[in-house]
Formats: C-alpha cells, structure tokens, sequence
C-alpha cells in the first residue's frame, strides 16, 4: 500500500496511486453495475459490468474513480472518470490545461493502464450512455465511504 510522503509532488503521487475496489471496502453496500448488450456497433455482444475502484490513500483527494470493465467476466477496459472540474483538477496537480503531459482527470477516459482488448471509443461511448446523476452520487458517496474506512485502517 501506497503512504503519503509530503515531500512528494502531486505528479509523484499520481503515478503511484493505488486503487481498491469500493465492494472491497463498504461490502455489501456495493453494487456492481451491470448491462447486457447486443448489436452495439462498437462493441461484442454479452454482459458487462462497471466495477468502481478508489484511491487507498487517505491523504489523497483525487475525487476519482477508475472503472475496471468486465466482458462476460473478462477484464477488458479501465475507464477514469473524475467528477469534479477541469479546474479542479488543474488545481490539485499544479497543472494547466495547456498541460498535455498529465493524465486526463475530469470526465471519463480510457486510462494509460487499459487492456484495451475492446474498442475504446465503443467502451466510453457506452459509459457516458449510461452515466447519470444517480452513478454519479453514488461515486461520490462510495468515494467518501473509502477515504473513511481508509482512514480508520492507517491510524
């Protein structure tokens, strides 16, 4: 497990992050969200399934999740998504937008650690269809939930 160091930068940080799966954490209160698709123009038919994951360091306020993506219970993608705005992410890795060396953190995107092994564009495609600010909320209270019991665990 990752500890803070505040002699690291926020770059540093990023690059070592680790993240654990909410269901891992808050249990049975966890659901995974799960879809089947046929005919997708982009993507093979089958069930697929969003497993949220968080950031274990109780220092870190990253306001993310990354969503490892199951097909027929195959790893397949690992979506990013960040809730808050670009700003804010800006802000928390003394960055700027014009900036292309740090990783993409608002919205959802595929990340840099992706299998890749189904089309990116149909992936994210299918999880912007679905997101809405029901996942949303619940991103952010599983978030809230982990840096909790993260906490609890490191004292």
């Amino acid at each position: 497990m990752f500890f803070y160091n505040k002699h690291k930068s926020k770059r540093e940080i990023f690059n070592i992050m680790e993240f654990i799966p909410a269901g891992e954490i808050i249990g049975d209160a966890h659901q995974v969200r799960t879809v089947s698709i046929k005919q997708h123009p982009q993507l093979p038919d089958g069930e697929y399934s969003f497993i949220d994951t968080y950031c274990a360091d109780p220092a870190c306020d990253c306001r993310k999740t990354m969503i490892q993506v199951m097909h027929n219970g195959n790893p397949v993608s690992i979506i990013s998504y960040g809730w808050e705005s670009a700003t804010f992410y800006e802000k928390w890795m003394f960055s700027s937008a014009k900036d292309d060396s740090m990783p993409k953190m608002h919205g959802a995107s595929i990340d840099i650690t992706s299998p890749d092994l189904v089309r990116a564009d149909g992936i994210l495609a299918l999880f912007n269809a679905l997101l809405n600010d029901i996942w949303i909320a619940k991103f952010k209270h599983h978030y809230d939930e982990v840096k909790v019991a993260v906490s609890k665990r490191t004292k």
